[in-house]
């Protein structure tokens, strides 16, 4: 929870202390539900834990504490906090105890600490949060008409987040579908579709909420209709927006042979509804991709340079696509090796296209994209092999890459919609280690998780014991068996345990670390922690010898590399296959074992990390012609042979990671989930 107000250092201290003191200590303690306790310590600034449990993230010269989150608490220590606290320290502290008790579905509770805010003077932001707080609580108790007396009033979302705008409507059109007001109900669904559609990664969320905008328009009667357009009006949603949905309902009643000039007419009428295709039962968007053509792309990569096993991967991977392109129309490659100087990438942009490239693809490499982008403006469609900063964006640019921070923000997406809220961090020191680790501690609050602890482990030490301990609190443990023993002057019998306040880990590691990490943190009673990953976890080739003991874990990957999309071999391996000769009267069809089918390989660097880089530059070659298109309608999803992608407003171009674990150390693929959560900026480079 972050906090609204400074919480001065020493009364921070002094409180986390006494609750250390207090659990550690028998006899007396308070009994109460068993929950997992939060905190919130995000990576930023390079701001590390404090072993007193307050993270400081920052202090002015008055030493007076600007940012400062208290460790370890969940929703009961935080009312108690909030008994001993004064001022907006209280109110910071009890809003985060009913966020929490809300979030348990412990509503009773909530509504008991909402009483004391009644009455005291709130800020605008804080009085919106806790009239939201009150409409969930009112909402889940069946109290609807008291719900929508908190809700209704928030409906300009000026004082709430988009999280928080998406809650409001959802808690609104469950109280108004309760109460049978189905029109309102339908306005705030339809506001929900408007949060929705902001980010690529909503899709899938939005989705699933057009559904039910659709099943509840058909059950409507007419004088409901005309309601819906009355309220639609006052809300301000778009004026055909209602008119759009109304005649896209007998679209659906149609056979596919029958929907194509209805479809058409439809699409021709609302050019910019955001009806979604997926409705019809067509994985086909509502408006076919427009193909962009050009006459002859350049490429920019740094053959000669350290980064020349890379550029060599994606090149090789580009060609084989501009091999492999049937149309007469395909454009002509040109190839520029920019060395190792990435100052020089300007010069070989602007030789590009004095030779009469139409689009150019690279550089390679965050210095060289950030030097070619600071320059003046590009002025021929480009795809940078990088991510597009904020201040970067161009109507022309595009960046793709294998940057750790898109991955990271994925895997916080998969975790939290596998039902996680407390994250702690276990990060290499290594800058790809500490990106990562930023864009997920980013990406895991945004979507409302809590980031419990966050520890970096060197890559320079034989023995991580001590610092998996510190990292699940086991020397904790340790330290109360000795004081209660020398207490009690006896022996006792004693299991360390880990904390409890944590449901998730993510491993910002490589292969090789987490081989050597995993099974120590197991040893230190993790072994029933769910652990997550990015694909810096696989190294592209199976080994069961030494990955069995990253069984369980979960990471996102290219399809290209888990052979998701790609065939296996055609001739099986049959185990232990039993001969036509053994067949019997009582066994006249002897069945083989399973099947094993053995992955082959797909390109000169199958099985090792260059792939990614061939598979980008696959895919890249097919993008170039639909990015255009891709970027205007944020509906459209390119399903390519190595990976699925869709293409920002930015520009930047989000791969879609396939997800998979380690079963006995081979890799066992995971159906993706549904992504219902904000996506965040691609980091600045």
């Amino acid at each position: 929870m972050h906090l609204n107000s400074p919480i001065k250092k020493f009364t921070c201290i002094l409180l986390a202390g006494s609750t250390l003191i207090l659990a550690g200590c028998g006899g007396n303690e308070r009994v109460r539900p068993q929950t997992s306790p939060s905190v919130v310590a995000p990576l930023e600034n390079g701001s590390e834990e404090i072993d007193s449990g307050v993270i400081v993230q920052g202090i002015d010269p008055e030493d007076q504490i600007l940012t400062e989150q208290i460790f370890s608490e969940d929703a009961w220590e935080l009312s108690a906090l909030a008994d001993r606290a004064t001022g907006n320290d209280a109110i910071a502290l009890r809003l985060g105890a009913i966020q929490k008790f809300i979030a348990m579905q412990e509503y009773l509770a909530a509504e008991t600490q909402t009483n004391y805010l009644v009455g005291v003077q709130l800020d605008p932001e804080q009085s919106a949060r806790f009239n939201l707080y009150r409409g969930q609580i009112s909402s889940a108790l069946d109290q609807h008409e008291l719900a929508l007396s908190y809700l209704l009033p928030l409906r300009s979302g000026i004082d709430l987040n988009e999280p928080d705008q998406l809650t409001l409507f959802k808690t609104l059109a469950n109280s108004q579908l309760s109460l049978d007001r189905k029109a309102e109900a339908l306005v705030s669904l339809m506001k929900m579709d408007e949060l929705l559609s902001i980010a690529v990664e909503l899709a899938d969320g939005q989705l699933e909420n057009q559904r039910q905008i659709v099943s509840l328009l058909g059950t409507v009667s007419p004088p409901e209709r005309a309601l819906l357009v009355d309220f639609a009006s006052q809300s301000g949603l778009p004026d055909n927006l209602v008119s759009g949905w109304l005649n896209f309902l007998p679209i659906l009643a149609l056979s596919e042979q029958e929907r194509l000039e209805p479809l058409t007419r439809w699409a021709n009428a609302y050019a910019n509804h955001p009806a979604r295709a997926e409705l019809l039962g067509d994985s086909l968007p509502l408006s076919s991709v427009t193909l962009e053509r050009f006459n002859h792309v350049a490429l920019l990569l740094p053959l000669t340079s350290p980064f020349g096993n890379a550029a060599q991967a994606f090149y090789d991977g580009f060609i084989d696509s501009h091999n492999n392109d049937q149309d007469v129309y395909k454009p002509t490659v040109s190839l520029h090796d920019i060395g190792e100087d990435p100052g020089l990438a300007t010069f070989y942009y602007q030789s590009a296209m004095n030779e009469g490239a139409d689009f150019i693809v690279g550089p390679l490499g965050r210095s060289a994209v950030v030097g070619l982008l600071s320059a003046a403006p590009l002025p021929l469609p480009t795809l940078v092999l990088g991510d597009i900063g904020v201040d970067q964006q161009a109507d022309a640019l595009y960046g793709i890459s294998l940057s750790p921070e898109l991955e990271a923000e994925q895997v916080a997406i998969r975790a939290y919609e596998n039902g996680h809220r407390q994250a702690a961090i276990f990060r290499s020191d290594s800058s790809q280690g500490s990106r990562a680790a930023s864009a997920f501690s980013k990406k895991w609050t945004e979507l409302g998780g809590v980031i419990v602890t966050n520890k970096s482990f060197p890559s320079t030490i034989d023995d991580y014991s001590r610092i998996i301990q510190r990292l699940l609190e086991v020397n904790q443990s340790v330290a109360r068996e000795r004081v209660l023993s020398a207490q009690l002057g006896v022996n006792l019998e004693f299991n360390p345990r880990r904390r409890d306040d944590i449901d998730m880990l993510f491993f910002a590691g490589d292969a090789k670390q987490a081989r050597l990490l995993v099974p120590q943190m197991r040893f230190f009673q993790a072994h029933d922690l769910p652990i997550y990953a990015t694909s810096k976890i696989f190294s592209g080739k199976t080994n069961p010898a030494v990955d069995a003991d990253l069984d369980e874990i979960i990471f996102g990957d290219m399809g290209w590399m888990l052979n998701l999309r790609y065939p296996l071999q055609d001739t099986p391996i049959l185990d232990g296959a039993a001969s036509s000769e053994s067949a019997s009267e009582e066994n006249p069809e002897p069945q083989p074992d399973p099947v094993k089918l053995q992955p082959i390989a797909k390109s000169p660097y199958s099985f090792s990390p260059l792939d990614r880089l061939y598979a980008l530059g696959l895919e890249s070659y097919r993008l170039i012609p639909r990015l255009s298109s891709l970027r205007r309608d944020q509906r459209q999803q390119y399903n390519g042979e190595a990976f699925s992608a869709r293409v920002r407003n930015d520009g930047n171009i989000i791969r879609l990671m396939d997800w998979a674990t380690f079963d006995k150390g081979n890799i066992s693929l995971i159906d993706p989930p549904i992504l219902t959560e904000p996506q965040s900026d691609i980091p600045q480079q």
